[in-house]
């Protein structure tokens, strides 16, 4: 466990994150040799680059390659980066590029099933993009070339939006859309539960809390409790270090969404009523939750719908994709995939990529 991390758990960007028109940089260029590794071959660097636009591999799928462009292009749509230091950044670039690879597989799944998207859908795709940049003053090659993104590139990202749109509008019907909302009413409809927490931290000294030894103790405490030697309220009183633990170490109300660490809201609504949660590790320190009860929300459903879309259609996406990716060769040339992301940006990414 890192000494003192801020970026947080996948969990939900693994259920988010991937659609909206991107210029995309990937043509039928295909690697040639044997790939052995996950971590991808050896392979000279030239042979990386893109011949004509200069694009650098930095993964492959089947062998159709993913581009940095491509990455680079969705961190400046999302435009949250600018302040962040080198690090940080990285993190975002693993996770965007750990997406379009798993884009790309649900994208040649789809192109083997009555989802695919013709030849004649793509040139005509095109010939739409021909039209709105004429419209505008712009060849589609002037178009292509100030994004280093090529016919194929394109193609590839046409094709993606004719299938994914295709799929969502099959399955999100209302009564798919209305049975997902049953098994997580939770995230839409206001609905408030009362937390309590055990506080291990010290944020007037992060650098010097021992975050390693506070999550062991945090567990073992957890332990304790689910064995009925310590009650969960003897446990604020003795170990809590918040200012919270005088009031039973009362978190008040909370919702699925609000201001809180993500981290925070997320766990709350993470086990039944009644049930430890825990324990979780934000910025601020080490939380061991318990969840007292629960009031549902009031939000109408005709209020709701679009939100309800947008989850579900991230849903299927995070579904389709770890269904297939097994079966893909995946190959990553330069950098791991990426597998953290700072929750606070997790609707942001959502909203970008997921949106049909």
């Amino acid at each position: 466990m890192a000494s003192k991390p801020w970026i947080g758990s996948p969990t939900f960007i693994l259920v988010m994150i991937c659609l909206i028109v991107l210029p995309e940089a990937a043509n039928q260029w295909s690697m040639s040799g044997d790939l052995e590794s996950s971590l991808g071959p050896y392979l000279p660097e030239e042979t990386l680059i893109h011949p004509s636009t200069g694009a650098m591999v930095v993964a492959s799928v089947n062998d159709v390659p993913i581009y940095d462009v491509e990455i680079e292009r969705y961190l400046q749509r999302l435009n949250v980066f600018d302040d962040l230091p080198e690090t940080s950044l990285q993190v975002y670039r693993s996770t965007v590029m750990s997406q379009l690879v798993r884009r790309q597989v649900i994208l040649s799944y789809l192109q083997t099933t009555e989802f695919r998207a013709s030849e004649q859908e793509i040139d005509l795709a095109v010939s739409e993009v021909k039209q709105s940049l004429a419209a505008r003053g712009q060849s589609l090659e002037e178009f292509l070339a100030s994004g280093k993104v090529d016919q194929a590139m394109l193609r590839r990202n046409l094709a993606w939006k004719i299938v994914w749109s295709r799929y969502l509008e099959s399955y999100l019907t209302e009564a798919n859309l209305r049975r997902y909302y049953e098994r997580n009413y939770e995230r839409f409809d206001g609905t408030t539960r009362r937390v309590s927490q055990v506080y291990f931290g010290n944020p007037e000294d992060p650098e010097g809390f021992d975050w390693d030894v506070a999550f062991r103790e945090a567990v073992f405490l957890r332990d304790r409790i689910q064995q009925g030697e310590i009650s969960f309220e003897d446990a604020v009183k003795k170990h809590s270090q918040a200012p919270s633990a005088a009031d039973g170490g009362n978190m008040g109300w909370i919702e699925h969404h609000g201001p809180l660490d993500p981290r925070i809201h997320e766990a709350a609504f993470a086990r039944p009523i009644g049930e430890l949660v825990g324990p979780i590790q934000t910025k601020f320190g080490i939380h061991l939750m318990k969840v007292h009860e629960e009031k549902r929300g009031e939000t109408k459903w005709e209020d709701m719908v679009d939100d309800i879309r947008a989850a579900a259609a991230a849903y299927l996406f995070a579904h389709v994709a770890d269904r297939h990716i097994s079966d893909s060769n995946v190959y990553y040339f330069g950098e791991d995939e990426g597998s953290e992301i700072d929750p606070s940006f997790v609707r942001r990414f959502s909203d970008e990529f997921i949106a049909p």
